[in-house]
């Protein structure tokens, strides 16, 4: 009954309650990246029981407390010598149990007085009262001191022998079982001349021996490498492992590549600080299991003239034409194009918006494959109007891109960059191409697990990354380049960011996902900042070290489950192929989705015999059939821009009737307004309000008539644009060419003051 009511009355101590911890953040192989600071500045790392050696429990109790397990706390007959020598005035003896000592760590007990002796023990059996043996061994591995700032024997072991404790031998055991009874005088340096750690050890050695029949008895006299291990590798990786996590962190980081990466940055930015870049960051992913490989923020963590700690990483910048590939796989996922989709790469506006590509020239037609690759901007734009800024906007929020403003303030510009991203958005957004359109965050502690959220079309995914594939590797005509190449497939893509500010190369070879950034953090512009010339070589360099370490297959194959197929498509017009078709290739494009039709381009005409002219309908044998091709107006125009002179159909020999010529051309498509526009008219000067009207007509038609609902209000000649007056609401605008072919949209027009 009395203990009962002792046990109540008495205060249940707290073995750590006033105690913070190191964390240890090892990479994938075991590897210490960095062993932390506690909060007091101490490393002390928590090592539960069960991870200790059973050698360290036995050689503990040999040279400390051979009782342990018997007493209840307090040897009473090892006490009683102790304090009769003290009152003799004879040579202090520690008498100490291991009870006895966690009751002074952790109580702050100055045990060389006898008052302090006596307050000792009696928290040694309040401690033995709640706690059991093996709690009180685990809190003296974890709280005792190892010399300097260097507390447990989880610390000691790492800093000490570069070994996590589970992986301790024997005589490491026994050097760090004997530097709490002395810590000062017996931690474990280099310079041997300041410790007398080998004669204690010894002694226990002696001890060990005479106890135990132990295999490794015979390394007992060997001498132990011993240095004082405290790295501090990927600190950007780290510093973001230990800001959600704490204890011993597995991460999946692999310090070989991490080592390898960081070396290519360093040499890099190195040769190119005669042109002003003096930083660059990279990420490699495998898109496999999103683990995070190598992580390097910045080319010198420690240098500030560079704000090297900033983490390049995380950091949102524009990431220029790097997110193009997205929109062309809305566009896929959509319909509205296919790989050889023919797309216009020629002048044009969007109200007040008026991209150029980046060269400032056009190329006329080109297909989809060559417009991603080729990083134009005119086709881009227009295919993000036709997803819809929103779609193109929601896939972004969805993937996590943060910061984003409105969909409203970005516009057509999201096409060029206009969003601010961070390199791990970017990983994130090629691994989903990999991964068939799930997206999934990236890993970087080992066994987490995300949430896999589908965000594109599996087909769309695929036929993106294969596009990529086409875009030639810089290191391929690049003869400073001692690389060997490989016959795998890389799917990649540069950006150049708005001012070049921002040089970026990312992509996908084999399983692996690796962007680059190269730049300045300060945000200085510097014309060398492109993307192609100053991110893609060392995104290359990147790329050949992992085909060389890892096996990478050597032909981008879909999933036999993928909804796709292989066409014969003509290569002018990006159409099915017909019999009028010069040239013919293979493409993929998704049944029942894609926009495909037999091409129109390519068509027969009679022509007449004796004049050369185009006839009405064929009779022969006074007409013969020739192929030409009928290219819109727009698009001869630009290629007349760059100096190439299609070949045009003939003139008609005569006039024809409607009926005659009608089914063998294309209708007009307007250009100017954009089908769906609202505009905004000044009241104030609602006279003087106008808009442009532009429509691209076959290249058999010479003139074009404009209607404003319904009401004739103009024409202008193929190619030329007309500027007529809109009225307050809606506004139906008709194209009717010379040929009575019809193209019909729909604007709105509201007054504003």
């Amino acid at each position: 009954m009395l203990g009962c009511c002792l046990y109540l009355a008495v205060p249940v101590p707290q073995l750590y309650e006033t105690y913070s911890f190191s964390s240890a953040v090892y990479d994938r192989n075991g590897k210490l990246l960095k062993l932390s600071l506690s909060l007091d500045d101490k490393y002390r790392l928590f090592v539960p029981i069960e991870q200790i050696p059973q050698e360290a429990k036995q050689a503990l109790l040999l040279y400390e407390d051979r009782g342990f397990y018997y007493h209840f706390g307090v040897n009473p007959l090892s006490v009683v010598k102790a304090v009769g020598q003290m009152l003799a005035g004879g040579r202090k003896r520690g008498a100490s149990t291991i009870s006895m000592q966690v009751a002074r760590i952790i109580y702050h007990i100055d045990s060389s007085t006898i008052s302090g002796k006596m307050m000792q023990i009696i928290r040694a059996m309040q401690i033995e009262m709640f706690y059991s043996k093996e709690k009180i061994l685990e809190a003296y591995f974890n709280l005792a001191p190892y010399g300097g700032n260097i507390e447990g024997i989880g610390a000691a072991s790492l800093i000490y022998f570069n070994q996590e404790v589970q992986k301790l031998h024997l005589p490491q055991i026994v050097a760090l079982t004997v530097i709490p009874q002395n810590p000062e005088k017996r931690m474990l340096l280099t310079d041997k001349g300041k410790n007398n750690n080998a004669f204690a050890a010894e002694r226990l050695s002696r001890i060990w021996k005479d106890s135990y029949n132990h295999k490794q008895n015979e390394y007992l006299e060997q001498k132990l490498a011993v240095e004082k291990y405290l790295p501090n590798e990927a600190p950007h990786f780290v510093r973001r492992i230990l800001q959600n996590n704490s204890g011993t962190i597995k991460t999946t980081l692999d310090i070989n590549y991490q080592h390898t990466i960081e070396n290519f940055l360093r040499q890099y930015v190195r040769e190119k600080r005669k042109k002003g870049i003096y930083n660059a960051a990279a990420l490699v992913v495998d898109a496999r299991s999103m683990e995070t490989l190598a992580y390097v923020g910045s080319n010198n963590f420690y240098e500030a003239e560079i704000q090297g700690q900033v983490d390049g990483v995380t950091a949102l910048r524009s990431a220029g034409s790097a997110l193009k590939p997205f929109i062309y796989a809305l566009a896929l996922e959509k319909g509205i194009i296919h790989p050889r989709s023919m797309l216009k790469d020629v002048p044009k506006n969007y109200g007040l918006y008026t991209p150029e590509n980046f060269d400032r020239s056009f190329y006329g037609l080109v297909d989809a494959t060559q417009a991603l690759i080729y990083s134009r901007n005119i086709p881009a734009v227009d295919l993000l109007l036709k997803v819809g800024e929103d779609k193109f906007y929601q896939l972004l929020k969805k993937a996590g891109v943060k910061k984003l403003k409105s969909v409203d303030f970005y516009g057509l510009a999201m096409a060029l960059g206009g969003a601010e991203v961070s390199m791990q958005n970017l990983v994130e957004l090629y691994a989903m191409l990999y991964n068939q359109g799930n997206f999934t965050n990236m890993q970087m502690v080992a066994g987490e697990k995300s949430t896999i959220k589908p965000l594109l079309m599996p087909e769309a995914a695929f036929l993106t990354l294969d596009m990529l594939t086409q875009n030639q590797a810089v290191d391929e005509y690049s003869a400073g380049f001692s690389v060997p190449r490989g016959n795998y497939p890389v799917a990649w893509k540069t950006g150049t960011s708005y001012g070049f500010k921002d040089a970026w190369s990312v992509g996908v070879v084999g399983p692996f996902v690796v962007a680059v950034w190269v730049g300045n953090f300060d945000g200085t512009p510097n014309n060398a900042l492109v993307g192609r010339e100053m991110a893609a070589p060392l995104f290359f360099k990147i790329v050949r070290y992992l085909a060389k370490t890892n096996k990478i297959p050597t032909v981008l194959a879909p999933d036999p489950h993928l909804n796709i197929e292989r066409v014969d498509i003509c290569r002018d017009t990006g159409d099915l192929a017909n019999s009028d078709c010069d040239e013919v290739i293979k493409s993929y494009f998704i049944p029942h989705v894609s926009s495909i039709k037999v091409s129109q381009v390519a068509r027969k005409i009679p022509i007449d015999v004796k004049t050369g002219l185009r006839a009405c309908r064929h009779r022969p044998p006074h007409t013969v059939m020739k192929t030409y091709n009928f290219w819109p107006t727009d698009v001869l125009q630009a290629y007349a821009q760059v100096g190439i002179n299609l070949r045009k159909p003939p003139q008609f020999k005569e006039n024809c009737s409607n009926n005659e010529v009608f089914h063998q051309g294309k209708a007009p498509q307007i250009l100017t307004p954009i089908d769906g526009m609202r505009y905004l008219l000044r009241s104030h000067k609602l006279e003087a309000e106008k808009i442009a009207l532009k429509a691209a007509v076959d290249a058999d038609a010479e003139r074009i008539y404009w209607y404003l609902n319904n009401r004739l209000v103009g024409q202008s000649a193929a190619g030329e644009i007309l500027e007529v007056k809109p009225v307050v609401g809606n506004n139906e605008i008709k194209a009717v060419d010379n040929l009575g072919r019809v193209a019909v949209i729909n604007i709105a027009a509201e007054l504003v003051d």
